[in-house]
């Protein structure tokens, strides 16, 4: 029954991938013209300094916060897009629950966002001429293993939504908040192991980018940040949506 869903909601993805092209097209480009001013930006201040590695560490940057939004807006989207649509409603109907409709649509749009997220990457890095080295499998095995945090932390802002209705200026805060976050060093652990995906960014940096050792200690800390902002998002949003259903609240919008 799990795998059905899950094969639905990829089914989806593609569907709405063909349908609205263009809008998946110009999104693309845009997002890549903006990571190509930034980098020619810096690009003459960082070669001054003769510190080429920073420019590699801006694409490998880029890369990860292509796959942060991506894992944020899985979640967040699904709930305020089908609100505005007007089925929301039919969603709750879902016979596994709406927490696990959500948690599957994300875990579709993740898999989707690692195809796109490759041809981003190897986009970013012709345009830019700065070619890394990157294992992909390695690096999205640990980001995989790192995105629950963010959908956590995605469905504490379902939460808000279903109550408060309009959070879209939170939304676009948090998402530009995310370029901070996959710039922290969470590794070894420290405070900012504390924040949500900036273990996983970390490990994904040290073994993919910087080349170096496993350590397997770190992958804990990057599973346990996980295991704890999806239970804590999973709590969250179930609040919420008893609040929301006791006020009559999932209809309107």
């Amino acid at each position: 029954m799990h795998l059905h869903l899950l094969f639905n909601e990829l089914k989806l993805q593609y569907y709405e991938m063909r349908q609205y092209w263009f809008e998946t097209v110009s999104g693309l480009i845009l997002i890549l013209l903006m990571f190509v001013g930034l980098f020619y930006g810096i690009k003459g201040f960082v070669v001054e300094q003769g510190d080429n590695q920073s420019l590699d560490g801006l694409v490998f940057g880029f890369i990860m916060w292509s796959f942060a939004s991506a894992a944020y807006g899985s979640v967040t989207k699904t709930l305020i897009e089908d609100n505005q649509k007007g089925y929301l409603e039919q969603l709750f109907l879902c016979p596994q629950g709406f927490v696990s409709l959500v948690l599957h649509r994300s875990l579709a749009d993740n898999l989707t966002s690692v195809f796109m997220v490759t041809i981003i990457a190897y986009i970013a890095m012709a345009a830019t001429n700065n070619w890394l080295d990157i294992n992909f499998p390695i690096m999205y095995g640990i980001l995989l293993l790192a995105a629950p945090s963010l959908v956590g932390f995605g469905l504490i802002m379902c939460g808000l939504a279903l109550v408060f209705k309009r959070v879209e200026t939170i939304g676009a805060f948090l998402t530009l908040g995310l370029m901070g976050l996959v710039a922290l060093d969470g590794l070894p652990f420290n405070l900012f192991s504390l924040l949500p995906f900036v273990p996983g960014v970390s490990l994904a940096r040290e073994v993919v980018l910087e080349q170096s050792p496993f350590i397997w200690s770190h992958l804990v800390i990057v599973l346990a940040n996980s295991a704890i902002y999806l239970g804590l998002g999973i709590v969250t949003f179930t609040f919420f949506e008893r609040k929301a259903k006791k006020l009559n609240l999932i209809g309107q919008y």
